[in-house]
């Protein structure tokens, strides 16, 4: 299944030069894809503290294709 990660206040990573709010990671499990994003080179990264926000997603919109994380 494909996890988009998204964070709903981000002025912050605007600040520090991420200038995109998604980052896309494929995984058996919701943790597996976690897992793949917080040990990527994205700068997109996951944190439980309240702000970031991870949804199931069926298709990956064609212009975010470079979001996904390896």
């Amino acid at each position: 299944m494909w996890y988009r990660f998204s964070k709903l206040k981000w002025d912050f990573d605007r600040s520090i030069g991420i200038d995109y709010s998604y980052a896309y990671a494929r995984g058996e499990s919701q943790e597996e894809a976690i897992t793949k994003v917080n040990n990527s080179d994205s700068p997109r990264k996951y944190d439980d503290r309240g702000l970031d926000q991870i949804d199931s997603v069926i298709t990956i919109p064609l212009e975010e294709i470079n979001k996904i994380v390896k």
